[in-house]
């Protein structure tokens, strides 16, 4: 036997049209409550934490209304994200969480050339002459042909400096250059950078929030407008 359901949202952070709702057992005080799914896009949530919750699973088919998931799979999917009760609430009604608005101001950011300048002690590479380190990503992955599977094989380090890109991979180093580069295109969820003459792309995966995509952007922006 339940207690009657309490309220945990008013409505679905993902859709925003129904209640989720909190189910409680009478005979077993100390069990673990029952998140139900959402009834009209069937999300799922769960308790991690005090006053945290995870989203199991979300149907994109259902809301694509509220959260265009086709344009939020690079720049943040909260599939498998745990947050604050109070930050599902502020995506409930339109917002997003302070990650993901963090994310998108460093972006925007990024893209215009307003990029950091990082310490360069311990490079895995030498610097030539008048070069500087932009931007540090890890773990990125790299797959030059397949699809992203996330090997540990496929593992490095991305860095970004004034005049190129280089990547820490375990066996080897790869280094391109700017000059050479004849196109960088968004990939969801990485992003495709194409040399002069190669035959296949490089296919780049960084981590969830990380906007490398936004520095390479604002990188290549930048030696351009020098040269």
């Amino acid at each position: 036997m339940t207690k009657p359901a309490t309220v945990l949202f008013e409505k679905c952070p993902l859709c925003g049209q129904s209640k989720i709702t909190i189910e409680t057992s009478r005979r077993l005080p100390f069990s673990k409550p029952k998140i139900n799914h959402c009834p009209t896009c069937s999300a799922e949530f769960a308790a991690k934490g005090a006053n945290h919750f995870q989203l199991l699973y979300c149907d994109p088919n259902k809301i694509v209304d509220k959260h265009d998931c086709g344009d939020r799979v690079f720049r943040g999917c909260y599939l498998g994200a745990t947050l604050s009760k109070s930050e599902w609430q502020k995506i409930s009604e339109g917002g997003e969480s302070n990650a993901f608005s963090k994310f998108l101001e460093m972006s925007e950011e990024f893209r215009r050339g307003s990029l950091p300048t990082y310490p360069a002690e311990g490079l895995p590479f030498p610097l030539s002459e008048g070069e500087i380190v932009y931007y540090v990503s890890s773990p990125v992955y790299l797959n030059e042909q397949q699809a992203y599977q996330r090997r540990a094989s496929d593992k490095g380090d991305f860095f970004l400096t004034n005049k190129r890109l280089v990547f820490a991979h375990q066996t080897r180093l790869l280094s391109v250059s700017f000059e050479e580069i004849e196109k960088v295109e968004e990939l969801r969820p990485g992003f495709l950078v194409k040399e002069k003459g190669a035959f296949e792309p490089l296919l780049f995966f960084p981590p969830p929030y990380d906007p490398a995509f936004a520095a390479l952007q604002g990188a290549i922006h930048n030696f351009k407008g020098r040269n």
